[in-house]
């Protein structure tokens, strides 16, 4: 054996122990708090957080925390404390190489979690943690018992940590017993748990085992995708034990393709992390790596000394599992030095190894137990179903009474809106009918003083005349055409009064009475213009009321389209047509000039302008319009019905 060999020599380090040594500044953090921590609890909860670190941590620094811990523990006379405490203590047992001691202890905390702690996650973790054990001591039958109880647990309780760490054990399982595409479809599984890339990232140690599968199966593309993504992933959140190994396998991978010169520094990496870690297991691997790196790189009797020490710690803490690939490493070197005899011998030692390995973990065994384990995930899923429709039917009339409730508590909500909206549209109806009254009163006020306006500009103009024509008599007793004017007016001032009288006198007044009132007006002027034929024509089937102050308006708009006819239009013939049918409407028309005409010589005087704002005020259409004659036609209609 050279001891020269600077790697050679390190790989010894190993087995150094190295509780005080930094490793990384995560856990360099988690120590400075548990030295910080004041009071039990914090104390603990700093510990544990420290021990999560797990196999990054040397196993000698995790059994001292450990033992903190449980000396806190049981002073506090925390049970679940204790058995969490144990429980890491079983997995610094494990790393040390210690398996049997750490198998046992793991059996004892489950023992004690029955029926007086209920902690399912840290029960699947502890089956977890029996199949690392069982991993290391060949029986990887029981190993993939403890990765389907894992499994289970973790389905049961929705942990996907603890189904990716399952099906991780169980995919190491087939690995270890050369089942390579068996294995692939397991650790694909636990890849597929998630698309939660943190928590993939954070379990690197997956990766790292795909990249083994692919190269198991001559897939170097695969392989090398997966061991940079490991490797990636392991220095990002710190994991050292998942980098070692990511490591270790680059540099397997390296060696396989010819670029050993690459893969040195790679094992010197691998070295360094191994010392903080200290795990004989793991120290078996690298020294099997490091002995195909001399068989590839043409120095096998360095690779043979490697090789052979490497055997020696397998078979001293038991590790069948390793002695595969230390024998396979053997036996390149054996190749490579061209010793065709000790390569046969050692093949053969390969042999017997497997069929040792075989008769503890025979596929028919397997496959009973996945089957059995089958069976159980299907009764757990029925039980979990029919909780599921228990709890389904629970929900649903717990609904349903809810919705009783709901409707009960909606109806009376509504019945009190519905009353206090009655009390509302009450309290808005006799308001309404407040503001009615005190907008007819005001309307009737301004009516009455409209009427008493027109009055008072009418028969105070008709009043001057008659005044002006007595003065004209008193001068002139014999002035019969101051006489003639004198009756004029004082029939006018009767006529005005009659008029309004007429529409003060009702409380509503027809459509058709305002036409009679028209036929009447025309009646009285008609002798005075014997030359224009003047008629009024009714087409009232849907005869429509008018209160008085709007009846009054409409009959002087009227009258005052007549007039301005027979003062402006030189017409021969006037017609007044009254409509009625759903909406009323009222046409003056004539034979005349033209509106053209009417224009020029009544221009914007104010007759017009009062019958604007009359039909404005009322809410009516006024227009003028040529007519077929080419006379003028007036036109009165409501805005609306």
């Amino acid at each position: 054996m050279n001891f020269r060999s600077p790697l050679f020599f390190s790989c010894f380090l190993f087995l150094l122990p190295f509780a005080g040594q930094g490793q990384t500044k995560t856990i360099d953090s988690l120590k400075k708090a548990v030295y910080a921590a004041s009071g039990n609890t914090e104390k603990l909860k700093a510990i544990f957080d420290l021990c999560e670190q797990g196999y990054s941590l040397h196993p000698d620094t995790l059994l001292m925390y450990t033992g903190e811990a449980k000396k806190i523990a049981t002073r506090t006379n925390q049970l679940h404390d204790l058995i969490r405490a144990m429980y890491y203590e079983s997995g610094a047992l494990t790393t040390k190489g210690l398996v049997d001691s750490s198998l046992n202890l793991a059996e004892h905390c489950l023992i004690l979690l029955t029926g007086k702690i209920n902690d399912p996650v840290l029960e699947a973790n502890l089956y977890n943690q029996k199949g690392r054990c069982f991993m290391r001591m060949n029986h990887y039958r029981d190993a993939i018992d403890m990765g389907n109880r894992t499994i289970n647990g973790g389905e049961k309780n929705n942990d996907v940590l603890l189904q990716i760490k399952g099906k991780t054990l169980i995919g190491w399982a087939y690995l270890e017993m050369g089942q390579t595409k068996e294995s692939l479809a397991w650790h694909l599984k636990a890849q597929r748990t998630t698309t939660d890339t943190v928590l993939l990232q954070k379990y690197g140690i997956l990766f790292a085992n795909l990249a083994l599968n692919y190269i198991g199966l001559g897939q170097a593309d695969s392989a090398f995708y997966y061991i940079n993504k490991a490797i990636y992933s392991s220095r990002k959140y710190e994991n050292l034990f998942a980098l070692s190994n990511s490591l270790a396998i680059q540099a397997q991978l390296l060696v396989r393709i010819g670029q050993a010169r690459a893969a040195e520094p790679v094992l010197k990496e691998v070295v360094e992390i191994r010392k903080l870690i200290g795990d004989p297991f793991y120290i078996a691997s690298d020294l099997s790596q490091l002995g195909l790196y001399y068989a590839n790189n043409g120095q096998p009797e360095k690779g043979i000394a490697v090789c052979k020490e490497g055997i020696e710690i397998a078979k001293k803490y038991k590790l069948d599992t390793k002695l595969f690939f230390l024998y396979g490493s053997l036996a390149d070197n054996y190749k490579a030095m061209g010793n065709t005899g000790k390569y046969a011998s050692v093949l053969e030692d390969i042999i017997a190894l497997k069929d040792s390995v075989y008769q503890k973990n025979s596929a028919a065994s397997l496959a009973e137990m996945q089957a059995k384990y089958d069976l159980q995930k299907k009764e757990t899923l029925i039980i979990k179903q029919k909780l599921d429709l228990q709890k389904k039917s629970y929900l649903f009339y717990g609904l349903l009474i809810l919705l009783v409730f709901a409707t009960l508590i909606s109806w009376l909500v509504f019945r009190e809106y519905r009353r206090r909206q009655r009390i509302k549209l009450q309290i808005m109806k006799d308001e309404e009918k407040i503001r009615s009254v005190i907008a007819i009163t005001k309307a009737e006020e301004n009516e009455r003083k409209r009427i008493a306006a027109d009055l008072h500009d009418n028969l105070g103009a008709y009043a001057a005349a008659v005044a002006s024509n007595v003065d004209q008599i008193g001068r002139q007793p014999d002035n019969l055409l101051a006489l003639q004017e004198l009756k004029i007016n004082a029939q006018s001032i009767v006529s005005q009064l009659n008029d309004t009288i007429w529409v003060l006198k009702k409380e509503n007044l027809s459509l058709t009475a305002i036409s009679d009132r028209i036929k009447i007006f025309i009646q009285r002027i008609a002798n005075s213009y014997p030359q224009i034929n003047m008629e009024v024509f009714e087409q009232i089937h849907a005869d429509k009321l008018l209160p008085p102050a709007q009846a009054f308006n409409l009959f002087q708009v009227s009258k005052e389209a007549i007039i301005n006819a027979l003062k402006h239009s030189m017409a021969k013939n006037i017609r007044v047509y009254f409509e009625s049918e759903g909406i009323w409407k009222i046409t003056i028309s004539d034979d005349g000039k033209g509106i053209a005409e009417i224009d020029k010589k009544m221009g914007s005087g104010n007759g017009l302008i009062n019958m604007k704002n009359r039909c404005r005020e009322a809410g009516w259409n006024i227009s003028w319009q040529a007519n077929e004659q080419h006379g003028t036609d007036v036109v009165i209609s409501p805005t609306t019905n």
